[in-house]
């Protein structure tokens, strides 16, 4: 039975919401509720990304969520 309380559905059951309201979860991503996202990268990429963290002084989590909204935007 999928959990219907979480829009985007459940990775770890497979299952996914029957309907999703695109207004709701756009509303669900504007609020800035941080959730945690793990990926594979390459070696040579997250060295970029780190050099880029200290130039800046930015936190790498922050470029790479700019990164991934600028990419999403388009």
């Amino acid at each position: 039975m999928a959990d219907d309380s979480n829009p985007l559905g459940s990775a770890s059951s497979g299952s996914a919401p029957k309907k999703q309201d695109a207004s709701k979860l756009k509303q669900e991503v504007s609020e800035e509720d941080r959730t945690q996202l793990n990926v594979d990268i390459p070696e040579s990429l997250h060295k970029r990304l780190k050099i880029e963290s200290v130039e800046t002084g930015r936190e790498m989590r922050e470029i790479a969520a700019d990164a991934l909204d600028e990419y999403l935007d388009t």
